[in-house]
């Protein structure tokens, strides 16, 4: 029996809520009737696994374990199978085996009477379990645990099939459900997950097929729309939350998928955030998504420009105007094509259009009114794939639409990307609220579309921002040496912005200050200097970027909170608390605190008169409070490193919010001289970053004091001060 575990995570409501019948219960009707249907379609058909003779191994006795989602719990039945000592396939974590499967115990099965059963008959099923580095089956409690774990996890991409399905689909989908057996008369009872066997091949001739994967790769040889769009819909019906993918099966009949989760909850196979990049970075969007109602994710247009060679809506030699040339851009990395014959490229574009029957795509003027057309070359992959008109001019409205950014120079583009990081839209998905997903769908039904939340519009943000990530990991480059798009990067690091994620606008504001960005993606600032936009974005938009940041970070609501000067110099502590940067990088924040302070002039103390250990009152944040810090570095840019003494943290500031005071005893300055024997300080055990209470013993002449900690009872010499200061008056 597996241990008990925590309830599923409370998921948003569905859009479909309003439906009287059960999800479930109609999801469970429809597998039920699918299952049916293969069923009767291979009875009187040989055993396709008649030549593994596996009726003639030994049968074992299995406990089964079945998950209820209802009630998060767990309900057993024993039964019999015969499976295969090695496995067929295997992958990085996992193996899989052939096995027979009795439907229920017999009462007359014993241990002499196993083989009286026709075997033969047995349905087949796919057994798998996790192994060891020596390819044993895992029997621990993590494996164990993780076979339970895989179940639960079927049962969640079937709630967001049967949520897909809600949403009237030209083409229905389902996904088989699974079960755990364990084998009780084994030493270490080993666990495996169970499912059927999908035997055969779908209406069009194709058999098993995996349509995409957990890391990013989709199928474009099968040019199938229902298995893409169904990650995709998993996303936003979720708010943001999981994905479903690794869609795999026969037809649309699906097995063994993988769920992505922004709380990395779902095992080791789980990639969460990176794994939603890596989906959306491929996957293409078409007008069925949109008659469905699902927003698009937007890409650079040199990433569109790929997805058009790779779906042969463009020659690979075509260059548009403003994009990079072959060879130059960083698309997704290519994989292995199939060869097909003319029978089967019209079977595959049948499918296309199949998945997407009944949805009107275009129409035709003539007089008199209005003739509807079925456009069958509408999508990725079955010709020009060209968008409905009336999209493309919605998506002109608020989005970068891949058509009218590509009539536009390079420059202009990049400015165009900037410009939307820097005054974001209100709502950049005001565009679906406009669409008619009815006059897409010749059937005239109505799919409600979706309004992403601002949770959801936050999870984008750092989709977008992963993105980025990935371009400069060199993940979607090809060849050694290969060049990176940092056009697509520097893009998906603007949407990111657009959508408010911290982060984001933090490598935005250091990219315009032509900072390092190498933590996110190296030489990034490069496109605004390649594109002629240096001079156009500098110190004041940085300063703009920078206090919606801190405004992210912070939480800030009124409009006189955001508009503080205090909010200012946080987003410059937030920027450095990010980045840590170095001598040069702290010559360039002077200057942007320079300027954003009026050259930092009135009221505080002059740099020139500070020593690094000198006792001063500083302005936490540039606010309107003041307390007892310690001048760690002083910057020839006019700016001053504190430390506070009372909660041991570290900033920068302007001398404009710090002023000096007299030392103990009435010695100012830094260095020994500003100590006595006898002096109470605070002293940094070891030169190191925590600080104990100690006594002066004795000033050694040459830069060093003896200081006595009483706690411990120890003595030791350290300097005055060094490139920090260690001791504290």
């Amino acid at each position: 029996m597996p241990a008990s575990s925590p309830a599923m995570l409370n998921l948003p409501s569905s859009k479909h809520d309003g439906r009287t019948r059960s999800g479930s219960e109609e999801g469970r009707t429809r597998l039920a009737s699918k299952l049916k249907e293969l069923a009767k379609e291979v009875v009187g058909k040989e055993d396709c696994w008649a030549k593994y003779n596996i009726a003639s191994i030994p049968a074992e006795r299995i406990k089964r374990h079945q998950y209820d989602p209802a009630t998060d719990s767990w309900k057993d039945d024993e039964s019999i199978v015969r499976i295969q000592s090695k496995p067929f396939d295997e992958g990085a974590m996992r193996q899989c085996y052939r096995m027979k499967k009795l439907s229920q115990l017999p009462s007359e099965a014993t241990n002499h009477s196993y083989h009286k059963i026709d075997w033969n008959q047995a349905p087949n099923y796919v057994a798998k379990t996790y192994k060891t580095p020596d390819g044993s089956i895992n029997t621990s409690s993590e494996g164990r645990e993780a076979c339970f774990g895989d179940i639960k996890l079927q049962y969640e991409a079937a709630h967001w099939a049967e949520e897909f399905n809600k949403s009237d689909p030209p083409k229905k989908i389902h996904i088989i459900r699974a079960y755990a057996i364990e084998f009780v008369d084994r030493p270490s009872s080993p666990v495996m997950t169970v499912e059927r066997f999908i035997d055969g091949a779908d209406e069009y001739g194709a058999g098993y097929v995996k349509h995409n994967t957990n890391s990013g790769f989709v199928d474009t040889d099968m040019k199938r729309l229902t298995p893409q769009l169904f990650s995709a819909f998993s996303f936003y019906s979720s708010d943001g939350l999981r994905m479903v993918v690794d869609v795999q099966g026969v037809g649309d009949l699906y097995t063994d998928p993988q769920v992505h989760s922004i709380d990395l909850r779902f095992g080791e196979a789980d990639l969460g955030l990176r794994g939603f990049a890596l989906f959306f970075h491929s996957f293409q969007h078409t007008d069925l998504a949109f008659a469905l109602g699902v927003p698009r994710f937007e890409l650079s247009r040199n990433e569109r420009r790929e997805q058009d060679k790779k779906a042969g809506r463009i020659s690979p030699q075509t260059t548009e105007a403003g994009l990079e040339p072959p060879g130059k851009g960083g698309g997704s990395p290519r994989k292995k094509s199939v060869a097909f014959h003319s029978d089967q490229l019209k079977m595959l574009r049948k499918m296309a259009t199949d998945d997407a029957k009944g949805l009107k795509v275009g129409r035709d003027k003539k007089e008199g009114g209005v003739k509807e057309k079925r456009r069958k070359t509408a999508f990725p992959g079955t010709g020009s794939g060209r968008m409905n008109d009336t999209i493309t001019s919605l998506l002109e409205e608020q989005t970068l639409d891949d058509q009218r950014v590509r009539r536009n120079s390079a420059q202009d583009y990049i400015r165009d990307v900037l410009d939307k990081a820097l005054n974001p839209p209100s709502d950049p998905f005001s565009y679906m609220k406009k669409i008619d997903t009815a006059d897409l769908d010749r059937r005239g039904i109505f799919h409600e579309v979706f309004s992403p939340n601002a949770s959801t519009k936050a999870i984008l943000g750092r989709v977008h921002l992963e993105i980025a990530i990935l371009y400069g990991a060199g993940r979607f480059s090809e060849g050694e040496g290969e060049v990176v798009d940092l056009d697509s990067a520097f893009f998906h690091i603007c949407r990111g912005a657009m959508f408010g994620d911290p982060r984001a606008l933090l490598t935005l504001a250091r990219a315009i200050m032509a900072l390092s960005t190498d933590d996110v993606c190296e030489d990034v600032d490069d496109v605004l200097d390649a594109n002629g936009l240096k001079k156009e974005f500098g110190v004041n938009e940085a300063a703009e970027i920078l206090k919606r940041a801190a405004r992210a970070e912070g939480g800030a609501t009124h409009a006189d909170e955001k508009e503080t000067l205090g909010a200012r110099i946080s987003a410059i502590t937030l920027l450095l608390k990010y980045a840590e940067p170095g001598a040069e990088d702290r010559i360039m924040y002077g200057e942007i605190l320079l300027e954003l302070m009026g050259g930092g002039a009135g009221g505080g103390e002059e740099t020139s008169q500070l020593q690094v250990g000198d006792k001063v009152s500083a302005a936490f944040g540039g606010g309107d409070s003041w307390y007892e810090a310690v001048v760690r570095e002083v910057g020839e840019d006019g700016t001053v490193k504190v430390f506070y003494i009372e909660d041991q943290e570290e900033e920068v500031l302007t001398s404009k919010f710090v002023k000096a005071i007299e030392a103990s005893g009435g010695k100012g300055g830094g260095g020994e001289g500003a100590f006595g024997i006898g002096d109470k300080v605070k002293a940094a055990y070891g030169g190191g970053e925590s600080f104990y209470d100690a006594e002066v013993r004795e000033l050694g002449g040459d830069g060093r004091i003896k200081v006595y900690y009483p706690e411990d009872d120890e003595e030791e010499w350290l300097p005055a001060h060094a490139d920090m200061s260690i001791i504290i008056p």
